[in-house]
């Protein structure tokens, strides 16, 4: 107890360092966040509402149109959330067959935070839908979209951690008929996550942490404290149960549970250990607090367990279950089911390896051939999300080029002649290469001697083509242009973050960048 205290005091002194958005992916993808977030360069969170006409009558140059777009245009504006505000008719964002058209615009504050306050908006695009049934009005954008999954999903892990402990005592309740020996591993579960939550956070300053990784480290945290207890205390029981006195059932009961409850935890750590390898600031943080988690159990189980045991002696047993109790009583300690199981696999050893061996090795043979893959919206989460069918008709109405790939120049003067040539002739090029059709938007950030490329990837929304073009662009393009300078840097990722606005227009929709709970960038 005074460790689980002490470790909370530091961890509370010392607070915690949470994984920032540049740590989520190594790489090329990294190193442009992390460029962007050195210089103090933060990206708005983009938002574009979808004017679409249903069947093949309006257009965008009806004044039924016109007013449509007036509308979504006067409404969120009105809300005062939003800035950069754009018309399709200013920045051409209008589909090739004129019955679909992008009104854009960013919101207020911090991009982290836009999701809290982007329901005005979302009211008063849907206002205009109201008023506008001939049209298709529908809004998608890193506010929109965090705040849908929010909504369907951000309760899921507080829902877990919630009723993880009452079901976790549920059970032992059931397994052991006493409410005092039910409490033991619970508690001794939640000290090792109550003692982990203060250790993780002084570690922290070395390797960032999460919200994720603490909602597994709970979750986990409990599965093992509980499961180790359970070894120990079910083989103390039955060692009393057969007659043997408290001490010396103890004494049985470290001897072989206690050995392996060590043997678990520290294969359970290496294993865990694994995810530190992974170069993703979010699995290793997930990986260190549980394989800490799962060690303060493990700690636990054999040292503090025993000593609670040895002190309760026979009032482990308080609290019965009426009925329950008895049963267990009665039932003695032998499993009818395992002793099913057991005597054909004793008696018939090589062949149950064989058939057990295979069997896993059967399970095993589909994985050879798996292939991993960014899944696309709709395949993540269905038609279950409005957010996702406007994704969908978004990338349907304008299909000329996916999410703009990013390329950060770094110089030591970003206004140097040759840093300036080397820009214009890696826009030329990207096009001429063949890895865009253009246009390749730039923009300057003089005191930070950044610039910052925005390349429309030509692949539309064939994820394999538009890697292709990216990597035209990252082996053919950059090499030859911007590689060509000496003291220049110009890592390039895939599906960034929404671009600013720019000072130059384009004729495709500017913040369509899924957002960031959604993309997954490339290295």
């Amino acid at each position: 107890m005074l460790l689980v205290i002490l470790a909370l005091a530091v961890g509370s002194m010392t607070g915690r360092v949470d994984v920032t958005d540049s740590e989520q992916v190594p790489g090329e993808s990294g190193r442009v966040s992390k460029i962007l977030d050195e210089a103090g360069i933060d990206d708005a969170a983009g938002e574009t509402v979808l004017i679409q006409a249903k069947g093949g009558g309006l257009t965008a140059n009806d004044p039924a149109f016109r007013k449509a777009v007036d509308a979504v245009m006067a409404g969120v504006r009105d809300t005062g959330q939003v800035t950069a505000l754009r018309s399709p008719y200013e920045t051409k964002t209008i589909s090739a067959d004129r019955r679909s058209a992008l009104v854009q615009f960013e919101m207020r504050g911090e991009a982290e935070k836009a999701a809290d306050h982007i329901q005005p908006v979302l009211d008063a695009v849907e206002k205009a839908q109201n008023g506008h049934q001939a049209l298709r009005i529908e809004e998608f954008g890193d506010a929109s979209g965090q705040k849908a999954f929010d909504d369907a999903f951000g309760d899921d892990f507080t829902q877990a951690e919630y009723s993880a402990l009452p079901v976790a005592l549920g059970i032992l309740l059931i397994v052991f008929g006493a409410l005092v020996a039910a409490l033991l591993p619970v508690a001794l579960a939640m000290t090792a996550f109550l003692a982990t939550t203060g250790l993780v956070a002084v570690v922290s300053h070395w390797v960032h942490m999460s919200d994720t990784a603490n909602s597994v480290m709970l979750l986990v945290g409990l599965a093992v404290g509980v499961d180790y207890c359970l070894f120990y205390l079910r083989r103390e029981r039955e060692e009393r149960a057969a007659g043997r006195d408290a001490q010396t059932a103890l004494r049985v009961a470290a001897a072989t549970s206690g050995r392996a409850i060590l043997v678990s935890g520290v294969t359970v750590i290496v294993a865990m250990a694994g995810m530190l390898f992974t170069g993703i600031a979010e699995f290793k943080a997930m990986g260190l607090a549980t394989l800490m988690v799962v060690a303060v159990a493990m700690v636990g189980s054999v040292t503090v367990l025993p000593a609670l045991l040895s002190l309760l002696g026979e009032r482990v047993e308080k609290g019965r279950v009426p009925f329950l109790g008895r049963a267990k009583r009665r039932g003695g300690t032998e499993s009818r089911i395992w002793r099913a199981v057991l005597r054909p696999v004793l008696r018939r050893p090589k062949l149950s390896l064989a058939l057990a061996g295979g069997a896993l090795i059967a399970l095993a043979v589909p994985a050879v051939g798996m292939n991993t893959a960014n899944l696309t919206m709709d395949q993540e989460f269905g038609d279950r999300l409005p957010v996702v069918n406007a994704y969908n008709h978004i990338d349907e109405a304008f299909p000329g080029g996916s999410d703009p790939a990013r390329a950060v120049v770094k110089a030591d003067d970003i206004d140097a002649a040759p840093v300036r040539d080397a820009i214009a002739r890696f826009r030329t090029e990207a096009v001429v290469k063949g890895a865009s059709k253009g246009p390749v938007e730039v923009t300057v950030h003089h005191k930070q001697n950044l610039a910052v490329v925005e390349v429309p990837l030509i692949g539309g929304s064939d994820e394999g083509k538009a890697e292709k073009s990216l990597e035209v662009l990252r082996n053919e393009v950059r090499p030859a242009t911007l590689g060509a300078v000496d003291g220049v840097d110009a890592p390039s990722a895939a599906r960034p973050p929404p671009p600013r606005t720019s000072t130059t227009s384009s004729a495709r929709p500017s913040p369509r960048s899924s957002p960031s709970w959604w993309s997954s960038p490339s290295c």
